[in-house]
């Protein structure tokens, strides 16, 4: 049965089909098309009704596109070592998600047993690449759902919110790197105080950085979303800010701003296309 999200879906694989043309190679077109129909699925079901195919193909570029046209690697596991994971995860796919998030979680409902080896897991889940879709379509709607769509929280979920609103992650620049890198040595120190100094993940999937220029906001603008490019932004401005209660061990809201808004300045990727850099900073600039 269709649905109204199930054909805005649809509205978005063509055009953004269009707009990517070879950019991403044969891998993107074919992560974009499995994206298409898991969240397709979910919507003519009636779920994922706060998640839009924009919202999983930003995402799969943050997360996966140095995977995009590995056609061997594409749907399986990710080391940790190679991923430079802060706490030393194994994901799967495209959108990188854990293996104990699949095991526990996501993949339950997919036909995923508690019980299984991660290569059994990943065997399993790497051969139904639509599964993926589907779980990091649940994944993305239950993070809008508790925290605000396309907020910053709500985004930052997806990466490590805890960890943020304790301030041990991205504590530095929002566009630094939010992983710890190698030295010049080639090392990793993961230290307490490098992790702090890392960038802030969620601004960077709204607005991109030097290693992906094109964020969410640039994504909306190419499918003339002007609306969509407006509610990220008056989202972000209204944003709280929350804290981490220590006694509680939970998240909890203050009445203070959060300090979130995002200014023209933030604008300062996608040098490719001027005409939206300039378009979005005047939307910034009259919200």
């Amino acid at each position: 049965m269709s649905t109204p999200a199930a054909e805005r879906t649809e509205r978005q694989y063509t055009s953004l089909l269009r707009v990517i043309g070879d950019e991403y190679g044969a891998g993107g077109r074919e992560v974009l098309g499995v994206a298409r129909a898991g969240l397709g699925a979910l919507q003519r079901e009636g779920k994922a009704l706060l998640v839009e195919l924009v919202d999983l193909w930003a995402e799969s570029i943050q997360e996966g596109r140095g995977l995009f046209n590995k056609p061997d690697r594409l749907w399986g596991a990710t080391s940790a070592e190679e991923t430079l994971d802060l706490i030393g995860q194994t994901t799967v796919g495209p959108w990188q998600m854990t293996d104990w998030n699949i095991r526990d979680v996501y993949g339950v409902p997919y036909g995923v047993r508690k019980e299984w080896t991660r290569t059994e897991l990943v065997e399993y889940v790497k051969a139904r690449p639509v599964i993926q879709a589907k779980m990091i379509s649940d994944y993305v709607q239950g993070a809008y759902a508790a925290w605000g769509r396309r907020s910053p929280h709500g985004i930052q979920h997806y990466f490590w919110l805890e960890a943020y609103l304790k301030g041990d992650i991205g504590q530095g620049a929002w566009d630094a790197p939010v992983l710890v890198l190698p030295d010049a040595s080639g090392k990793v120190a993961v230290t307490p105080e490098a992790m702090r100094r890392t960038g802030f993940y969620a601004k960077q999937i709204i607005l991109g950085h030097r290693g992906n220029p094109h964020g969410l906001l640039y994504w909306l603008w190419r499918l003339d979303d002007e609306d969509g490019m407006r509610g990220v932004i008056a989202t972000w401005k209204a944003q709280r800010r929350w804290v981490w209660d220590a006694e509680a061990k939970a998240p909890r809201e203050t009445p203070e701003p959060g300090g979130y808004a995002i200014a023209p300045d933030d604008v300062k990727f996608c040098d490719c296309h001027p005409e939206f850099r300039a378009r979005l900073r005047g939307l910034i600039a009259s919200s």
